[in-house]
């Protein structure tokens, strides 16, 4: 260690965190640096990228500081911190055993990010192992694309600490989907972009402030707000007459911003539940807009922000 090398005089808990920001490549090749760095790649917090496919470059893909699934048994064998991050990019068709054992292994437990994604998409049936949520608990940031949710999630399961969670192209029941949410307990922004249900979406959540949604396909779909007192951001981003979706919001006491969604999009229902359960409801009509809006007592709750996106017309913001 010579004169001028500062970094290197950190603690190494210090020296570990910032290897563990590091994208995976670029971590284990701190190594090479000095005799002082040999040791702390494998003893610090681990950040592990994969990709799954052939060697070598992949069209379409471009992931440089992802290491090859076939040294990844490797790594977590010979690792011996915590984890910190597991991030998979499947860009194959067909199951992988081996994710299974992975995240079985002492190495990828207690995980703080989870990001797994399959380019082929939810349709070629790749089912998540119930292995994927060993680290439920742990959890902070989750982000789950094309893959298909288990119908036998256990209920009991508990995300304490789950604040951001994105489903992206995934397939997923009903009541799975109202499971998974219940187990969330500090959770503040959902995103739901291409979401696949079989039965409607229902969202009921005392954490959540931010929820954005997208369904582009022509199948229906229906979402649900059923119990979300801290929402203040409902975003729809790119919705257009081909959607064929259902908006109830029934409970969103602090709701600032709605929208954007052009004329047509989807069939909209905003109202809020009374004390005593029964629905007392004035309604408001904007023809040229194609939107109903409800509220309890004699005027609709005034929103904040109201982007709307209108043929002709082009965006308006009230």
């Amino acid at each position: 260690m010579n004169a001028g090398d500062f970094i290197s005089r950190l603690p190494d808990a210090v020296l570990g965190t910032i290897i563990s920001l590091l994208p995976t490549k670029d971590g284990g090749r701190t190594q090479i640096l000095s005799r002082r760095w040999r040791h702390l790649w494998r003893s610090a917090p681990l950040n592990l990228e994969v990709i799954i496919g052939p060697p070598g470059p992949c069209p379409g893909h471009h992931h440089p500081s992802a290491i090859h699934h076939s040294t990844v048994s490797k790594i977590i064998s010979q690792h011996l911190g915590p984890a910190r991050r597991f991030c998979l990019k499947h860009l194959i068709d067909g199951n992988l055993p081996e994710m299974e054992s992975w995240l079985d292994s002492r190495a990828i437990v207690n995980l703080q990010e989870l990001d797994i994604t399959n380019y082929a998409g939810y349709k070629t049936g790749y089912t998540l192992p119930q292995s994927v949520f060993r680290s439920a608990s742990t959890l902070l940031v989750a982000k789950i694309m094309g893959c298909n949710f288990p119908d036998a999630i256990t209920r009991s399961m508990n995300f304490y600490l789950l604040n951001q969670l994105s489903l992206d192209c995934v397939s997923v029941s009903g009541d799975v989907f109202h499971g998974l949410l219940s187990g969330c307990h500090a959770l503040e922004s959902l995103a739901m972009l291409e979401v696949h249900a079989t039965g409607c979406l229902r969202v009921s959540s005392p954490t959540l402030r931010s929820i954005g949604f997208r369904k582009g396909s022509r199948k229906r779909a229906e979402l649900v707000l059923e119990d979300t007192p801290r929402l203040e951001r409902l975003l729809l981003p790119y919705c257009d007459r081909n959607n064929f979706v259902t908006i109830r919001v029934i409970w969103v006491p602090k709701l600032q911003i709605f929208g954007p969604f052009s004329t047509g999009a989807c069939e909209l229902w905003v109202f809020q539940v009374a004390a005593t359960d029964i629905i007392q409801h004035s309604y408001m009509e904007i023809i040229v807009f194609d939107v109903l809006l409800f509220s309890s007592g004699n005027e609709p709750r005034q929103l904040d922000k109201l982007d709307m996106h209108c043929e002709g017309l082009g965006p308006r913001v009230f």
